[in-house]
């Protein structure tokens, strides 16, 4: 599976740039010296990572990322490697504070982040919504068909909007994914999920029992965006997409 430093090519595809907002008073030492994170929620063993793995632990308590931050911090059970998995669900913040949960790697909790009022993220099981996985599960991850490699992975803008497999950036979610579009991250410009601006601490509730953000389900037919740059149209019935989504079309 593709790792969270492969992204950076693709970023205009994501919810937000790769770097982190140095708040005021957010710290967990109450220094104003950089962002935190303040956990709480009802699933067991859950863990973080950020910065390449080099700084992680069980999502319980206060971690602080200090102003240094620069990247996304990913919510896991732990995998094989002993490590959170790094394509799990995501919290991503850019440097104007804005904050979104991200699927786009792939789902492994669910997960409620918010601050200064507003929130972004899903607390849906999707495991147990009744939809299987699209893909196989690996270290509790399901990965998305619209992330990097996967059946509706958009790739690179080609210049035209109308592209192909460049409209699959903007087609639906996958139906595992679809209850929490418009929430979370699900599909590369489900925008809604983009929250903000961060005040303080970001608080991230991890489970089932973290409320809801109302807009869940929201984004699950997609969106052309046309305000975007680039943007781009809902890849039409039938259409030329990508060898290994032909190959799947053939097998339904």
């Amino acid at each position: 599976m593709m790792q969270v430093h492969h992204l950076v090519a693709l970023l205009s595809l994501f919810a937000a740039p790769l770097s982190v907002l140095a708040i005021p008073n957010g710290a967990c030492d109450g220094q104003s010296d950089g962002l935190s994170i303040t956990w709480s929620g009802n699933a067991e063993n859950a863990y973080f990572t950020f910065n390449g793995g080099a700084n992680t632990g069980p999502a319980t308590g206060c971690t602080d990322l200090g102003s240094g931050f620069s990247g996304q911090v990913g919510i896991s059970y732990l995998g094989a490697n002993g490590q959170p998995h790094a394509d799990g669900t995501i919290l991503e913040t850019n440097p104007t504070g804005y904050f979104d949960i991200s699927y786009i790697l792939g789902y492994t909790l669910p997960v409620l982040c918010s601050s200064n009022g507003a929130s972004s993220g899903c607390a849906i099981d999707l495991f147990g919504s009744g939809t299987p996985c699209p893909s196989t599960v690996q270290d509790g991850v399901c990965q998305n068909p619209t992330g990097p490699g996967g059946s509706n992975d958009p790739g690179a803008y080609q210049g035209s909007a109308g592209a192909q497999p460049w409209c699959n950036a903007c087609s639906p979610p996958d139906p595992f994914f679809a209850p929490c579009a418009g929430s979370a991250y699900t599909y590369p410009y489900d925008d809604g999920a983009t929250v903000g601006p961060a005040v303080g601490s970001i608080q991230c509730c991890v489970g089932t029992a973290c409320g809801a953000t109302g807009r869940e389900g929201n984004g699950k037919w997609g969106n052309n965006q046309p305000n975007r740059d680039p943007p781009c149209t809902t890849c039409s019935s039938g259409s030329r997409r990508s060898l290994l989504e032909r190959r799947w079309s053939k097998e339904e």
